[in-house]
């Protein structure tokens, strides 16, 4: 049903206070219906027309480009308008006096359930909607019956919000960790699986890993890790923070035993959404991290992860319309979109020699471990003039509001569906001048 002119600018006042605009310019993007997507045909016959096109459906100022969607993603129009709109008929009183996301599942849920079961190729019962990653992996960690000896097996390049719950349970029950240490760049699956293989010993309950890690942006073989792990009789978590909106997800098919995520980063979904997939065989064996009424109600299935009290029913709205706009575009297209550029990105870094990208071969027909994600360091140790250059570079982007992840150690770039052409090349730019200098 079209708004009425009065909820228009409702919308655009509840606009500027969530997202923190100026009251005009939440007017003139709120007070209007949503720009159409571009003609599915366009794509055909003109691409780049159609991806300039598709823009519009960001907030992006002119003066800002950002290469660090691998932290928090750019949420489109539609996604913030469903939010938006959802918190002007929350506080009109018009969804249902109980229950509230946070205590059990109600119709709204029950359709992002759905939806996200779906997109990631699981049961419902099996998928808990929870706040991010972070949440995700603490749940698991500091739900599994561990004793003193036990061990777990993670990487050497775990994001905190994966790693650190592990360290706690080690140094409050006594639980060990052992660490692989991922190449840079990995020479080939079988040595990866190998790798992780020969780090297991007899006391290994668990492996845990990142499907593309935070540290570099390296894909790693989630499917064959997990299948050789359960061969052995050992639990497998995957941290998929960066993995949901990057690549294709089928849960069944990794055959892991738990798999989280973020979509706040590639799916563009609102901030403070996430999932938390749990094999159906391990339900009733997981405690819960916070204990509410119904923490022992194992009818609920996977949703007593889910309950930690009144929660922002509003953002869930916002993340199924996420999946929808995902969706709207074509998940396919968007991963070769994102692929694409990241391409480039490794293409221009492997023409410096002094420098080399850490999570991709420089192979051009190589392309098994990145996907929208590429890292490169200094080809030669710190202190080194390459490092010196890259320091120069992120200062210089700093300087330029081009935003993205590192320094002279290691710089990491996210090539978002957003991300225009021309805006690259403004990176590329500053690349090259700082290597030559």
């Amino acid at each position: 049903m079209p708004l009425r002119r009065r909820e228009f600018f409702q919308r655009s006042a509840v606009a500027a206070a969530v997202l923190g605009l100026p009251l005009a310019q939440a007017e003139k993007l709120f007070a209007q219906e949503a720009p159409p997507l571009p003609p599915r045909g366009l794509f055909a016959t003109d691409p780049d027309r159609y991806w300039a096109l598709l823009r519009r459906q960001w907030l992006l100022a002119a003066d800002r480009i950002n290469l660090n969607c691998g932290s928090v993603g750019c949420t489109p129009l539609p996604v913030l308008r469903a939010m938006i709109d959802h918190i002007l008929s929350a506080e009109e009183f018009r969804e249902a006096a109980l229950p509230w996301f946070g205590y059990e599942e109600n119709a709204r849920i029950r359709e992002v359930h759905e939806a996200l079961a779906a997109f990631l190729h699981c049961k419902q019962d099996e998928l808990a909607i929870v706040r991010n990653a972070t949440e995700a992996n603490n749940v698991v960690c500091n739900g599994l019956d561990l004793k003193s000896g036990d061990e777990a097996l993670l990487t050497d390049q775990e994001h905190p919000g994966g790693r650190c719950c592990w360290e706690q349970k080690a140094a409050r029950y006594g639980v060990k960790l052992n660490y692989v240490a991922l190449p840079k760049p990995p020479a080939s699956t079988a040595r990866i699986v190998e790798l992780f293989e020969r780090a297991l010993t007899p006391k290994t309950k668990i492996i845990v890993f990142s499907h593309i890690t935070t540290v570099t942006g390296v894909v790693l073989p989630a499917k064959q890790i997990c299948t050789m792990a359960r061969a052995k009789g050992v639990l497998t978590h995957v941290d998929g923070a960066h993995a949901i909106g990057q690549i294709p997800l089928d849960l069944h098919d990794i055959g892991c035993d738990f798999y989280g995520t973020s979509p706040h980063k590639w799916l563009m979904a609102p901030k403070g959404t996430g999932t938390l997939f749990v094999r159906e065989e391990h339900l009733e064996k997981l405690w819960v991290n916070i204990a509410s009424g119904s923490w022992r109600d194992f009818s609920l299935k996977a949703y007593r992860f889910s309950n930690f009290g009144t929660s922002n029913l509003s953002v869930m709205v916002g993340l199924k319309a996420a999946i929808e706009f995902f969706q709207a575009i074509g998940p396919e297209r968007i991963y070769a979109r994102m692929h694409q550029l990241a391409t480039q990105v490794r293409d221009r870094v492997t023409a410096h020699p002094q420098l080399r990208v850490v999570n991709a071969s420089a192979d051009p027909a190589n392309h098994e471990f990145f996907s929208a994600l590429l890292s490169f360091e200094p080809a030669q140790p710190a202190p080194s003039a390459a490092s010196n250059a890259m320091k120069k570079v992120a200062e210089e982007c700093a300087a330029r509001n081009i935003r993205l992840a590192g320094g002279a150690e290691r710089i990491r770039i996210a090539t978002g569906l957003f991300l225009q052409p021309t805006e690259l090349g403004a990176f590329f730019e500053l690349l090259d001048a700082g290597l030559r200098s």
